[in-house]
């Protein structure tokens, strides 16, 4: 199941129910790359697929343990797939994640992302949630001291917010993970075997 949204200080999503969906193609411009953007494979590939996700979301944590990593060395790799990942927090320890997750920088931030998708029910549940992500983060290399920067500084934590509620109002999302294959939207998990029928449809 996806997870959708409930009523949440900041209006941000908790963990609700399961739908997959196709619906209308989005506005180009609605598509177009956005700061906070985690953005992996050529700018020239002939196929951007947007996730909105969340680091406490399980079948997201699914999705990044079984198919990303074939998606990646196939077809992102390769430079079939441009892979964009966008921020959808389901709570507001999952936006301390994002945070903390956008603070490893693009070099560090998959293998902060694989840690804390791994460690999810370790972190999710601590008191204070800040302190575990942190000790987590701190495995890929993250320093405590590039950490505490970017939660005192504060402009992280207003761009996970900021695209959290462009998805929300603009987008229409309601629950992740959520796709976009070239402005397509796709609500719940894709396979292996639907992403090689669109690159097909593309050729």
């Amino acid at each position: 199941m996806p997870c959708s949204p409930r009523q949440f200080v900041m209006a941000l999503p908790l963990f609700l129910c399961l739908a997959t969906a196709v619906l209308r193609p989005v506005a180009a411009e609605n598509m177009d790359v956005r700061p906070g953007d985690m953005v992996f494979g050529e700018a020239s590939a002939p196929i951007t697929i947007i996730e909105y996700y969340s680091l406490n979301c399980p079948h997201c944590a699914e999705f990044h343990k079984l198919i990303f990593p074939v998606l990646k060395t196939k077809y992102i790799d390769s430079g079939q797939i441009r892979f964009v990942f966008r921020d959808f927090p389901l709570n507001w320890s999952a936006v301390e994640a994002a945070v903390l997750a956008q603070c490893a920088g693009p070099e560090r931030y998959l293998a902060a992302q694989d840690a804390l998708f791994t460690s999810l029910r370790q972190w999710s549940a601590a008191e204070p949630s800040l302190l575990a992500i942190a000790e987590i983060v701190e495995t890929v290399g993250v320093t405590r001291a590039e950490l505490k920067h970017c939660v005192n500084e504060g402009a992280l934590e207003k761009q996970v917010l900021h695209n959290f509620e462009f998805a929300k109002e603009e987008l229409g999302i309601n629950a992740a993970p959520t796709f976009f294959i070239d402005g397509e939207k796709h609500v719940g998990g894709i396979s292996l075997e639907s992403l090689a029928e669109i690159l097909e449809q593309a050729d």
